[in-house]
């Protein structure tokens, strides 16, 4: 009779399809970075990339955060008997200069890179300029995930050469709330660092992951010998500390939005489920990679194609592509491209 109830009474998760840990295949030999893995999605992301017996690095600001996120997980780990491990970076987003320099260091203690998944973010908080003077929003979202990527992805590469068919993941985690980003083109500095309201701001950082997941695979992944994946993922409305922003931007609304959206919402780790489903899944395999390609999707094993004709935007597309390499020659005195 037990067997007939759900394993969770959360609406989001149950309105939405699953992809549980258990579906994970096997990952000894593996390597996985995630962004923000110190807490959250990120946080079970890694645990569970781990608990498969992937080597797992994560990155995040907070050295407390991140130190005990490392030893819980390690932990868990061995408790398990898993061979898998996490390994705590800390690294700020805010900065340009330090993303980059972590990123070329990193590049030189790895000798391999399965998955990315780019997951840390600022959510629906208030304006605000970070010291590179860019808005904050854009620059930890959308730039810094820019340069990491684009750092990284010789290794990706090396490890397509040798890694099993169709296993080299990028994972970019967006948001249905792209749906809210204002009408913008990524045109221009200017465009990017104007005032506006957290939600608008925080949808335009998750339109940009969904069109630089597809205009990767149109400048970096299209002709490699050895495919490379990139997709775009919502992982539902989820509990989690990010929720804390609401009330930053709109006061008792936003608090009261915060409530209702963590009665409803998803765990911290269902809400990694789609990012898992995207990075490890064999359902997405030789026969099918094709149509998976750049996507972007809503839940696992959902419908691709259902983003805003915005997000869909080549215009907007190599608009931000080129943004953001304008941002890296300007800041770091190297184009990025």
């Amino acid at each position: 009779m037990s067997s007939m109830l759900p394993d969770t009474l959360n609406p989001a998760t149950l309105l939405s399809q699953r992809f549980r840990p258990d579906q994970i295949p096997d990952l000894t030999g593996r390597v996985a970075l995630v962004t923000g893995g110190s807490a959250g999605i990120g946080y079970w992301d890694a645990a569970a990339l781990a608990q498969h017996n992937a080597t797992v690095h994560i990155v995040s600001a907070n050295p407390e955060h991140g130190k005990d996120a490392e030893t819980e997980i390690n932990a868990a780990l061995k408790t398990s008997g898993s061979k898998g491990s996490v390994k705590w970076h800390q690294l700020d987003m805010m900065h340009l200069k330090k993303v980059d320099a972590w990123a070329k260091s990193f590049v030189q203690e790895v000798d391999r890179l399965d998955i990315l998944i780019a997951n840390a973010g600022i959510g629906q908080a208030p304006f605000g300029m970070t010291e590179d003077g860019l808005e904050r929003h854009f620059e930890v979202n959308n730039l810094a995930h820019y340069v990491i990527v684009l750092r990284l992805l010789d290794v990706l590469k090396k490890t397509a050469e040798t890694a099993p068919p169709t296993s080299v993941r990028i994972v970019m985690q967006s948001s249905e709330l792209h749906r809210a980003a204002p009408n913008d083109t990524f045109s221009s500095k200017k465009e990017i660092n104007e005032e506006a309201d957290g939600v608008r701001l925080y949808g335009r950082t998750k339109l940009g992951l969904i069109v630089f997941a597809s205009e990767l695979v149109r400048k970096k992944l299209s002709d490699l010998p050895k495919p490379i994946l990139s997709i775009s993922v919502h992982p539902g409305m989820v509990n989690t500390e990010v929720q804390k922003a609401w009330g930053q931007s709109y006061g008792i609304v936003g608090d009261v939005v915060d409530r209702l959206s963590r009665l409803a919402g998803k765990s911290a780790e269902e809400g990694a489920e789609a990012s898992l489903w995207a990075a490890t899944s064999t359902d997405i395999n030789q026969s099918n990679w094709k149509d998976h390609q750049g996507k972007y999707y809503s839940e696992p094993y959902g419908k691709p194609d259902t983003e805003t004709d915005q997000a869909k935007d080549r215009v907007v597309a190599s608009n931000y592509w080129k943004l953001c390499a304008d941002l890296t020659e300007e800041l770091l005195g190297e184009r990025l491209e």
